[in-house]
């Protein structure tokens, strides 16, 4: 049996946990309290029982994005108008923190230790996560949408300009498409557009520079997940050109009149796509199942080592069911290769072998209820 040889171990750096979550109204989940104080922790059960909600409430902790969607209104449970996620984090920088996060269909709101953070873009980031998910399975052959969530999810957590780039340009897309179906003239169009170029712009040259630097460290983690020695490449496609100011309003005129009888803006930041390729083939095309699992956590893992190499922190890692089409002794490589101080909360259908020597604190998922076995 070949195993891979790199080992995912750091000096001493700054680190956070969780140590309890309390989830009420969130998906499928009424409300459950969990103690989560220990460097693994384990949800066991069945599809569909709740498992990847709690995964995706905790992820919520560094920058207030659910991982499988952009719509608040989808994460709201039935019993009530809003979702709620109370974290005790032990945070090396911040001490023993209570982080409470609140889900409205209308926005969000988030306090740290009982004080009101008044803007969004002051808080994402401080506490950290990266997410190896089933979903990410996708990447390659889902659409632009998911690609563009994926990496935009990321991106916020580790550059608070970005997020708040990405939340002025999101917020006046919808403003010019509201816009564009009142058929407005094409002066009011023309100087709304103006306060579009500088949000588009900064996030095309986020977008190219921070994928530089982790496809540069993926690549080292994939050569050596691939056993036939793969090589990646991942490539940042612009739906609009964007490279220096004013390009971007070039494009939004050029565009205007189509947009206007579709009365949609078709071109821009929110159509940009990542085309990743094995071997320089493309993988949407040729890639194997496990070959996309293969991309997915060299990619998880270099967003690990993006966050120790420009921040000095680990973050907490969320597996859901990430290892699904590896057998069980590359599995086991796996969570054998990280380091000991980097939390690990995951999921799975069935229980790691290492469990048996007690490794592993379990919990058992069922119709969105929590039982510490």
């Amino acid at each position: 049996m070949m195993y891979v040889s790199f080992v995912l171990r750091f000096d001493r750096f700054n680190f956070m946990k969780f140590n309890r979550v309390s989830v009420s109204n969130y998906r499928n989940i009424q409300l459950a309290r969990l103690d989560v104080d220990a460097p693994r922790v384990f949800l066991h059960g069945k599809n569909g029982q709740g498992k990847t909600n709690m995964l995706e409430a905790l992820g919520l902790a560094t920058a207030l994005r659910p991982f499988r969607t952009h719509e608040n209104r989808k994460v709201i449970g039935p019993n009530g108008e809003l979702s709620e996620i109370v974290y005790e984090i032990d945070h090396e920088n911040l001490g023993e923190t209570k982080l409470r996060a609140r889900i409205k269909k209308t926005g969000k709101e988030v306090w740290i230790d009982d004080e009101a953070i008044r803007r969004l873009s002051d808080f994402v980031g401080r506490f950290p996560t990266v997410m190896l998910s089933s979903n990410d399975m996708q990447l390659a052959r889902g659409s632009p949408g998911n690609r563009r969530r994926y990496l935009d999810a990321f991106i916020c957590g580790v550059d608070r300009s970005y997020f708040t780039a990405l939340q002025a340009f999101q917020k006046l897309l919808q403003e010019r498409n509201a816009l564009l179906k009142k058929n407005a003239e094409p002066q009011l169009l023309a100087a709304f557009e103006t306060q579009m170029d500088a949000p588009a712009l900064a996030i095309c040259k986020m977008r190219e520079s921070i994928l530089g630097e982790l496809v540069s460290i993926a690549k080292s983690y994939h050569t050596e997940l691939s056993i036939s020695k793969e090589s990646l490449r991942i490539e940042y496609n612009q739906n609009a050109n964007v490279r220096e100011a004013g390009d971007y309003l070039v494009v939004l005129e050029k565009n205007r009149k189509r947009d206007s009888y579709l009365q949609s803006t078709g071109k821009g930041p929110h159509r940009d796509d990542y085309a990743i390729f094995l071997n320089d083939l493309a993988a949407e095309d040729y890639a194997s199942e496990g070959q996309q699992r293969s991309v997915s956590l060299s990619l998880a893992l270099a967003m690990i080592e993006y966050w120790r190499r420009k921040f000095g922190f680990l973050p907490v890692a969320l597996a859901d069911d990430a290892l699904g089409e590896l057998d069980t002794d590359r599995k086991e490589r796996f969570w054998s290769v990280l380091d000991e101080d980097l939390q690990i909360i995951a999921t799975g259908t069935q229980l790691p072998q290492s469990i048996d020597g007690g490794s592993w604190k379990t919990i058992e998922v069922d119709s969105g209820a929590f039982v510490e076995l």
